[in-house]
C-alpha cells in the first residue's frame, strides 16, 4: 500500500499493526526515521488499514502536492489543521 510521504519531514512512512487478543487489531502509521513533529499515529480498534491509509493520503498527499506547487502556506494549513476524513 503506497502512502504519501510526511509533509513535515518528507520522510517515508509505513503501515504497521498491533494485535490485542481481547480488542482485536489496530493499525498505525510509523516513520522510517523519527519525525520531530508527527509521532506514530494509531487508529482506533476496528478501523481497517485501508481507511487509515485513505485518510493519511487525503490529508498529507494533498499537502505534499500543494507544497510542490509552491503553496507552502496552504500546505501548512492543511497539514497542521487538517480535514476530517
Amino acid at each position: 500500500m503506497n502512502l504519501a510521504s510526511c509533509p513535515f519531514c518528507d520522510g517515508t512512512v509505513h503501515l504497521v499493526f498491533d494485535r490485542d487478543f481481547r480488542r482485536g487489531v489496530r493499525y498505525g502509521i510509523v516513520h522510517e526515521r523519527p519525525c520531530p513533529l508527527l509521532p506514530t499515529l494509531w487508529a482506533a480498534y476496528g478501523i481497517e488499514s485501508d481507511t487509515l491509509a485513505r485518510c493519511w493520503n487525503q490529508r498529507y498527499g494533498v499537502a505534499n502536492r500543494l507544497r510542490a506547487l509552491g503553496e507552502d502556506g496552504l500546505a501548512d494549513m492543511l497539514a497542521y489543521e487538517g480535514v476530517r476524513c
